[in-house]
């Protein structure tokens, strides 16, 4: 048996108390591009039920689970292995040829900062990496040794290094690593030297707008290092402490997979769906309402980097089930004006128009059309007025920019007066 169709077990740090346990296993077959999913036996004797992803491995013992997607990897496995930043890391560090897969990154990347609260290995007894991330006053050094293997340089700290290629689990495709401040963990992202605008400062000036606006953003802190290096850091919602929460993208709550290798493969990607599948896994009417407005910001904004592993869930610790997580990644284009946004804002459609966004109102949990365009329109006041208190941090290129956006979209999406 090759090392890619060895079973490997998947550990979860349970919610409640912290232990790690073997919650089930995964069976690839590296031959016909498939693999399956099992509960352990041990986790169901132990009287454990937590689903590890309650949409497409819901907690039933003795089920085979089939993976549909990702040449046999399951969905939130994927999730738990590294996009675009964290593959570069990995084919490094072993040499990988162009033909590795899924599997391979997801065995390679280590335990040490997945994402989430999972973890796999080759043995029957959970063996998970402690969190040892940077502390925040190496956050200097921790930059410049990000940027140094984005630039394929030499090493600047070797022990930093190994570190950073010990942890390559974390998403996207712009460098980043995990940095500690007491019992928080952040998320790092240098702007880079091509970037044509300061895409940190835009980042963090745009996840502040939308906690201002009244949505639940993740709280970022912006940083000017060195000789003017514009670092953002975003703290992560799966972390709280040493304890790692259940986390799933809603990349794999839509059963859509992305980056799609066909244009069918994301055809699935939807707000509304979206919003069905908070209520179908027991999150609260609220979440749904929230996703809307989230909905309605990226398109004021221009986020047209919308796509379902921008948007996730988590297993919320102290109410004991799933919920929407917090905004991240959001990013308006500051080339041009998006028309449209990579999710559908309604059944087929993708445009930014005030119609097709209010179109599938019942979906998202509002009684009656009149209460969803009030609360749309209540929503475009408190973005306008947040952008009051953001626009000061942008420097003034950028703030030209995100007014005229401001005032153009505002224009487009508020209700005509009526005319008598």
């Amino acid at each position: 048996m090759t090392t890619s169709e060895r079973p490997l077990f998947v550990y979860l740090q349970r919610p409640d108390n912290g232990e790690w346990v073997v919650a089930g296993r995964y069976l690839p077959d590296a031959h016909a591009g498939s693999g399956s999913f099992r509960y352990a036996p041990s986790y169901v004797e132990a009287g454990l039920s937590w689903a590890i992803d309650p949409v497409n491995l819901p907690f039933v013992p003795g089920v085979d689970y089939p993976a549909q997607r990702y040449d046999g990897l399951h969905d939130v496995l994927r999730d738990a292995s590294p996009d675009s930043w964290g593959q570069m890391l990995i084919r490094r560090e072993h040499q990988l040829g162009v033909h590795a897969t899924a599997i391979d990154f997801l065995r390679l990347s280590g335990n040490g900062d997945r994402w989430g609260a999972l973890a796999v290995g080759e043995s029957r007894k959970p063996h998970v990496a402690k969190l040892a991330s940077p502390r925040l006053h190496r956050l200097d050094a921790l930059v410049q040794e990000v940027l140094a293997i984005a630039q394929a340089k030499p090493a600047i700290d070797g022990l930093l290094r190994k570190r950073l290629f010990a942890t390559p689990s974390m998403g996207g495709a712009r460098p980043k690593a995990t940095v500690q401040d007491g019992n928080d963990y952040w998320l790092v992202k240098p702007g880079l030297m091509t970037d044509t605008v300061d895409l940190a400062l835009l980042e963090h000036a745009t996840m502040q707008w939308g906690r201002r606006a009244g949505l639940r953003f993740a709280d970022t802190r912006h940083h000017r290092l060195g000789i003017g290096r514009s670092v953002l850091r975003i703290l992560r919602f799966d972390r709280r402490g040493a304890q790692r929460i259940m986390t799933v993208s809603a990349a794999s709550l839509l059963q859509v997979q992305y980056p799609p290798v066909e244009a069918a493969d994301s055809s699935g990607a939807s707000y509304p769906r979206l919003a069905e599948e908070l209520k179908r896994i027991g999150a609260p009417p609220e979440d749904g309402i929230e996703l809307f407005g989230r909905m309605v910001f990226n398109g004021v904004v221009g986020n047209s980097d919308d796509h379902p592993r921008n948007h996730a869930v988590l297993f919320d610790l102290d109410q004991q089930r799933w919920r929407l997580s917090p905004a991240f990644d959001v990013v308006p284009d500051t080339q041009d004006d998006p028309g449209v946004l990579v999710m559908q804002v309604s059944a087929g459609r993708h445009d930014i128009t005030r119609e097709a966004m209010l179109q599938d109102y019942l979906r998202f949990g509002f009684a009656t059309h009149a209460d969803a365009s009030d609360h749309f329109d209540a929503l475009l006041k408190r973005i306008e007025d947040g952008y009051a208190d953001i626009a000061p941090l942008l420097d003034a290129a950028l703030r030209a920019n995100m007014q005229q956006r401001l005032q153009t979209m505002l224009a487009k999406l508020r209700m005509a007066p009526v005319v008598r």
